[in-house]
């Protein structure tokens, strides 16, 4: 078996910034199961600012790029099991098993989604699905779609697929079954997070009355229009609710009901919606199934988007020389996810002055992060570090 002084799970922002950090110091390895590098970062396109774009595909490249022939990058790699004997971690791949002194977990996010009826007709995806057909292969989805699910990766992802002219007929709530408890309610503040940079003028008004006057939620649920509105260029509608996806041989229309504001249905009001792809949303959350190979400790943190094993905010593990990076540790950006690859990195150089800048670039991006994917984050990260402390 070859031997690395480090071995990372995942080519994401987070595996290969940390490759770039420890490549003139350390003989790294990066294993990833998909045929390119990148992760989450392919497909990623939008608009940070005025006339100022993130492109992921170019912040991919350029991660890779300052990889050169110093890091040994197998992709096409699925790990299947990892352990530690004697202080070194061995990784089993279908091509092979790697042994390291050090091991950085950066296996990311996965997607979720629900079941409705149609679901399995062809033509429904993820919008992550999407995201890459659009953005990485250059292939549309289809004509005219139907998002199901309300948060910000949708919006993200609507807009997007709207950059490519791609017809967005609808972004609305899933009927509600054992499986999604989502309530127009919990719609509208998602779109409240949004709301300062949405043009519309009823969600700008929502957003800075909900900052600030949280009691008069309610009030702005009521006036919410049944007929839905017009924010971040994308019809949505938060008392609408998909009951069924419809098709012969492929998606050829959903069939939606209104809500009232508390999510009842209203009777007589189905209506089909025409399209050829349906995309569905349920938000994201952290791929930890190897570190669970660890027995590590791992705690449910709903604001992190679900298992998360706990770590310091150096991403040291309760394991020596074991650490996570990015989404495994919480679904934030992907400039987060970088910097905690950058800092895994510094830390297990015993870099102290990089660690402590580090920290605080962390700090400062998540305290400018224009969307965050989950609500009370900061409470979130602040209680796995009381765990942390606890262990």
């Amino acid at each position: 078996m070859t031997h690395y002084d480090v071995i990372i799970v995942g080519a994401g922002p987070a595996g290969m910034s940390a490759a770039n950090i420890l490549k003139d110091k350390k003989s790294v390895l990066i294993v990833d199961e998909y045929y390119h590098y990148g992760g989450r970062l392919l497909g990623q396109l939008y608009e940070e600012s005025k006339d100022s774009w993130w492109n992921g595909m170019d912040v991919a490249r350029r991660l890779h790029d300052g990889l050169d022939e110093k890091i040994t990058l197998r992709l096409e790699t699925s790990v299947f099991n990892v352990d530690r004997n004697d202080g070194a971690f061995t990784v089993y791949t279908n091509k092979g098993n790697f042994t390291s002194d050090y091991l950085i977990v950066a296996t990311g996010a996965k997607e979720n989604s629900y079941p409705l009826p149609g679901w399995e007709l062809p033509g429904v995806m993820t919008v992550g699905a999407a995201q890459v057909l659009t953005n990485f292969h250059r292939v549309a989805p289809g004509d005219a779609g139907v998002i199901i699910g309300i948060n910000p990766l949708s919006m993200v992802i609507g807009m997007e697929l709207g950059y490519a002219d791609i017809d967005v007929r609808k972004i609305c709530l899933p009927a509600e079954n054992k499986f999604n408890k989502v309530t127009p309610r919990d719609a509208l503040e998602t779109l409240m997070g949004l709301g300062t940079s949405a043009p519309s003028k009823f969600l700008s008004i929502s957003a800075d009355i909900g900052s600030r006057m949280s009691m008069l939620h309610g009030l702005a649920l009521k006036l919410f229009p049944s007929k839905g509105i017009k924010a971040l260029g994308l019809p949505i509608s938060i008392k609408e609710k998909v009951v069924k996806i419809n098709g012969a041989e492929k998606v050829e229309s959903v069939t939606t009901v209104k809500t009232r504001a508390d999510g009842s249905v209203i009777k007589g009001t189905e209506q089909d919606i025409k399209c050829d792809f349906v995309c569905i949303s349920d938000g994201l959350s952290p791929v930890s199934e190897i570190t669970s190979l660890f027995n590590l400790k791992h705690a449910y943190l709903e604001s992190l988007g679900g298992y998360v094993p706990i770590h310091s905010e150096q991403m040291e593990t309760e394991i020596d020389k074991l650490y996570v990076a990015g989404n495994i540790t919480g679904i934030e950006n992907a400039k987060v996810a970088i910097l905690q690859g950058e800092m895994a990195a510094h830390h297990l150089l015993g870099n102290e002055d990089a660690v402590k800048i580090t920290l605080k670039r962390i700090g400062d991006e998540r305290k400018n992060a224009k969307v965050k994917f989950h609500k009370d984050l900061d409470q979130a990260r602040d209680k796995l570090q009381l765990y942390w402390l606890a262990k």
